[in-house]
């Protein structure tokens, strides 16, 4: 899988499941991009926020990590 990909996928599921903020991100991993699988000005709108999750969820299917997609449902 892409790595930026994989990197914004684990990236969103912290700062949504986890409730990281950036901050928490930047030093959780120095010295490498942060990417978001989301635009946070936009996670108000319910449409987006639907679309983001089951994006995300599809995405952790593929990576086998169905914990994840169990916790990204609950969302819904």
């Amino acid at each position: 899988m892409d790595k930026e990909l994989e990197l914004a996928m684990n990236n969103a599921y912290e700062v949504i499941i986890d409730f990281a903020t950036i901050d928490e991100l930047i030093s959780k991993h120095p010295n490498q991009p942060i990417y978001l699988a989301f635009d946070p000005e936009k996670m108000e709108q319910d449409d987006y926020w639907d679309s983001t999750i089951d994006s995300m969820i599809e995405y952790f299917i593929l990576a086998e990590e169905y914990e994840k997609c169990s916790k990204l449902k609950e969302l819904l």
